[in-house]
């Protein structure tokens, strides 16, 4: 996993890096709204829908490996430049373990909504482009994003058997989700601040 991730770490492509940051950028929690606007506007409510309870559960299953596994971050390598960068969450970031990527997932569960609501297999690229991206810049190992991908898509192939692909999803199945989804994302909030703040402690 590190060889071949030091690998990719050690590519340039130069000016490509603004073609390949969106990737690394887009379906973090500060563009994940872009991205959902992109479904609606693409794969229409069925679809959103879809995207919606897919990233729900996908991120409620990649937040508490994080918080169980606790992989640190690679380390950038020395000598190699990116035209841009992309931020990184820190340590006593609720998602600021490696293992698996957050990103990954979203763009996997995304391209997996779009692709099983009958917009076009081409979609169940989306995860590995996030994917890509997150490991050019940086932030993951590659075995950080397979998972991601994994969990991003297996979240979504579940939601659509359950719902005839979307078609049987209605707006008030969000709304029963979001309570639930909110109190275990500030519960596991709670416990990464205090693992990391217990870990700050023995580094002392």
């Amino acid at each position: 996993d590190k060889r071949i991730t030091s690998w990719f770490h050690h590519l340039a492509f130069g000016y490509l890096d603004y073609a390949i940051k969106p990737g690394a950028f887009l379906f973090g929690w500060e563009g994940i709204v872009i991205s959902l606007g992109g479904v609606a506007w693409v794969g229409g409510t069925r679809a959103l829908l879809l995207a919606f309870l897919s990233l729900a559960i996908g991120q409620a299953v990649n937040r508490s490996a994080k918080v169980v596994l606790q992989r640190s971050r690679p380390v950038p390598p020395n000598g190699v430049s990116r035209r841009c960068s992309v931020k990184i969450p820190s340590v006593d970031d609720p998602d600021g373990a490696s293992f698996p990527s957050g990103d990954t997932m979203a763009g996997s569960a995304v391209g997996a909504a779009l692709a099983l609501t009958g917009h076009g297999s081409a979609w169940w690229l989306l995860g590995a482009y996030v994917g890509f991206a997150r490991v050019y810049f940086w932030c993951h190992f590659v075995l950080d994003v397979v998972f991601g991908y994994a969990v991003g898509s297996l979240a979504a192939v579940a939601i659509a058997l359950v719902s005839a692909r979307g078609a049987n999803l209605v707006w008030w199945h969000v709304a029963a989700a979001v309570p639930l989804f909110v109190l275990l994302m500030q519960r596991l909030k709670k416990i990464q601040r205090k693992k990391a703040a217990q870990e700050s402690t023995v580094r002392k």
